[in-house]
């Protein structure tokens, strides 16, 4: 799938729990692959960082697997 980044900047993230994340604000590649590494959440304090790996869908939300507990 192609998208382009500026379609993903802003959207809310859910994780798979149904809870909300976040926005995204930053997406961080790997300019070698072009794949996306990371997803950075603006949060109060800082930046948190989402492993793109976790992304499991992106469409009009972006649906993350949540963490184990």
């Amino acid at each position: 799938m192609v998208m382009r980044l500026s379609k993903i900047y802003g959207k809310q993230i859910y994780n798979t729990k149904g809870n909300y994340v976040g926005y995204v604000d930053e997406v961080l590649i790997d300019v070698d692959t072009g794949q996306g590494r990371v997803i950075a959440l603006a949060l109060p304090g800082g930046k948190v960082g989402i492993p793109y790996e976790r992304v499991l869908s992106i469409g009009d939300i972006i649906l993350v697997k949540a963490k184990e507990d």
